[in-house]
């Protein structure tokens, strides 16, 4: 019997053949769990690793002509720069075998290439990694704005982004805006299907199905929002609902972050009541700091939320304005915000677009604070005091002195 489980793994193809790799990435695209990135090697470089910053899951090496030079240049990285590898070429040879193993090899696949065993191959790393940390922890995260329009959706899409790109986790996001949702545009994803349909079918749904209404970026990120077919809901959910889909999530996922409107219903109790971590989101404005402390109330004296599972995230910040960090500090009684500078161009740039910040400025201090943030959450909890983030933004948006 076949098995079914996803995949969901980074592979980077590499080859000096371009009919190779377009070979392998025609294949592995029918698995939509899988994050493909492809380097034709064209240059006098032999490490198959020269210039990739950003480490995959696993390595697939075709093999050529250069093939003692490639695996020689695997073998003298340490351990922990080099990913597991897959090396598809002649086993027939005694020294490439050896040398594969040494370049940390775990499968050695021959030409022709049998789908099955490339597929059998990554299920049993992908199995190793779930595996090598069992207890892992789960999180939960929800982003609120303070105010209509403080950025917390946008805040939520791109911290969402870093954890599934740059941390490699497997990581949902979900809009809970069931009326007027838009997260996936902010992906230039159009799904046919999304949260009101998972949520009128969960009682059918197990972690393989539930991946059919999941919209997928290719960095890997699931997205689970307003789909195409979804109808406009004049009522609300049922809670229940919600209960059983959280559960089926948590199961297939490190982090969920959720998009939450700024409206305490019982469904958004509900939700707040389970997460990890609540972003409050909010800004240099008087009028958003007194429905912020309204809300910080609610959440700590109505829904017994602790202080330490409350970050306030301010958005847009200008050291300039005449309401600085302390000032928010004292107003709410929180701990050290978290600054997220401003930066309208790139921002706006992505947002038009459908494409994360990290495509339009990766070296933009709000692309920075962005991804602190998603370093955070990917961490225990969120910490009152001022801790290393805080340092690291201080520098970035240095708040006026008290």
């Amino acid at each position: 019997m076949a098995d079914s489980t996803e995949i969901r793994l980074k592979l980077l193809l590499v080859s000096r053949r371009k009919e190779i790799l377009d070979s392998l990435q025609s294949l592995l695209r029918r698995y939509p769990g899988l994050t493909l990135d492809r380097k034709l090697v064209v240059n006098g470089h032999t490490d198959p690793l020269h210039e990739v910053t950003d480490l995959p899951d696993v390595l697939v090496l075709h093999l050529g002509e250069t093939w003692r030079a490639e695996l020689e240049g695997l073998a003298g990285r340490s351990a922990d720069r080099r990913p597991p590898l897959i090396v598809i070429g002649s086993t027939q040879d005694a020294a490439a075998m050896r040398l594969a193993m040494q370049a940390g090899a775990r499968d050695l696949l021959p030409v022709p290439l049998v789908e099955a065993d490339l597929i059998a191959a990554l299920r049993r790393i992908d199995r190793d990694r779930q595996t090598a940390n069992p207890d892992r922890k789960r999180t939960t995260t929800v982003f609120i704005n303070a105010k209509g329009g403080c950025g917390g959706t946008f805040l939520a899409c791109n911290a969402a982004h870093a954890l599934a790109s740059r941390f490699r986790k497997r990581v949902v996001l979900v809009d809970l805006d069931l009326q007027f949702g838009a997260i996936p545009v902010y992906f230039d994803l159009f799904p046919g299907r999304g949260l009101l349909q998972a949520l009128q079918n969960v009682d059918e749904l197990d972690e393989t199905a539930l991946e059919g209404y999941l919209a997928r970026h290719q960095s890997g990120l699931s997205v689970l929002g307003q789909g195409a077919q979804d109808t406009l809901p004049l009522g609300g959910v049922s809670l229940d609902a919600v209960k059983k889909l959280m559960m089926l999530l948590e199961q297939s996922h490190d982090h969920i972050l959720i998009d939450l409107p700024r409206h305490l219903n019982a469904l958004a109790c509900h939700v707040i009541e389970r997460a990890d971590h609540i972003a409050l989101v909010v800004q240099q404005s008087v009028t958003v700091l007194r429905d912020a402390g309204r809300l910080t109330t609610c959440l700590r004296r109505d829904l017994a939320v602790s202080a330490d599972r409350i970050a306030t995230v301010v958005n847009r910040y200008d050291r300039r304005s005449a309401i600085s960090a302390e000032d928010i500090r004292s107003t709410l009684g929180c701990g050290e915000p978290i600054l997220v500078p401003n930066d309208y161009r790139n921002v706006e740039e992505s947002i038009t677009t459908g494409q994360p910040l990290m495509s339009h400025g990766r070296a933009a201090a709000v692309n920075k604070a962005i991804q602190g943030l998603a370093k955070q959450l990917d961490g225990d909890a969120f910490e009152e005091r001022r801790g290393l983030l805080a340092r690291a933004f201080s520098r970035v948006a240095k708040p006026k002195s008290p």
